[in-house]
Parts: structure tokens; sequence; C-alpha cells
């Protein structure tokens, strides 16, 4: 009996280890994922990484995602064809003042610490966006702009959200 009890045993682990044990031909990391990654442009994720650092580096999450999400629905509303290009977008005004759509740009700021923990985190959050399109239920498909709630730009577009330290707008008017 005793020996009967022991091949169950024996038995039972080794049905569970065949069964809870990963196949040999599923792979551990998606591999449709890792080949988005792979042709990711190493140029684009450093422009939207340095965009999310600057403009909103010291908020969460969700607040990072959303200026990174603003930079994509900007290239796809045709504001540029690319992250860069509308990270580095700028136009002059009458005054002959370049106005950059991103303050740091114009502010002439310098290459991050792209070793820093927050550099990092912003990337990271850069990469899952290009990648994978990730976040995109943090802000609307519509919103192209934001600014920091210490300042009031007057703008006249309807507000779309509030996260962490700025308001996002859509291009619609805002109601009178």
């Amino acid at each position: 009996m005793f020996l009967l009890k022991n091949k169950l045993l024996l038995v039972f682990f080794i049905f569970m280890a065949i069964m809870f044990v990963p196949k040999a031909t599923q792979p551990l990391v998606d591999t449709e994922v890792l080949n988005k990654i792979a042709k990711i442009d190493l140029k684009q994720l450093g422009c939207l990484s340095t965009n999310i650092f600057y403009e909103a580096g010291g908020e969460t999450l969700l607040g990072q995602a959303a200026v990174a999400r603003v930079v994509m629905n900007r290239v796809r509303n045709g504001f540029a064809k690319t992250p860069c290009g509308v990270v580095y977008q700028y136009t002059v005004n009458d005054d002959n003042i370049k106005m950059c759509q991103f303050s740091w740009v114009c502010e002439g700021k310098s290459d991050p610490n792209k070793n820093s923990a927050q550099y990092k985190k912003a990337e990271s959050i850069a990469l899952a966006v290009l990648s994978q399109d990730a976040y995109s239920e943090v802000i609307p498909k519509t919103a192209l702009f934001f600014h920091n709630l210490t300042v009031d730009p007057n703008w006249p577009y309807k507000q779309v959200a509030v996260i962490g330290n700025h308001i996002f707008y859509s291009k619609a008017k805002k109601s009178p």
C-alpha cells in the first residue's frame, strides 16, 4: 500500500510538471511585441522620450503618457510626419521670434542624462507608445494641446482632461 501511494504521488508530480512547465514551442516573451520594438526608429524614440522627460518628467505615469499621446495625436493629425517633427516644430511670429510647440525646445535645453531613472521611465513610456500604441485611453485622440497649470494662455480650445499638473485641449472651440 505504501509503495502504491508513493507511485501515485510520483505520477501526480510528473503530471503537474508536464501541465505547468512552459512548452519549448511557447515563447516566454511575445515575439510580436519584440518584432515591433525591433522596428522602432531610435531617433524617434529619443525625441519622444526627451519630450516626455522635459514636459512631464515629474508627473505620474499617466501624466507622462498623456504628453506622449499628444505628440502621437499630432502626428496622426498632420502636424508633422514623425514624433521628432512634432517635438521640434516651430513657427516664427511677426516680430521674427521663434515660437516652439514645446517650451524646452526654444529654451535650448541640453540632452538629459539618459542614465537617470527619470529619463529611463520616460523612455519606457515612449517605447510602449511607439511599439504598442499604449496608453491610448489616457486622453482622447482629439487632444492636441496642453499646458501646465501654472500658466493661463487663454486658449480658445475645449478642455478635455486634467492630469497631474497639465490641462489638455482639443482643437474644438470651447463653449461660451
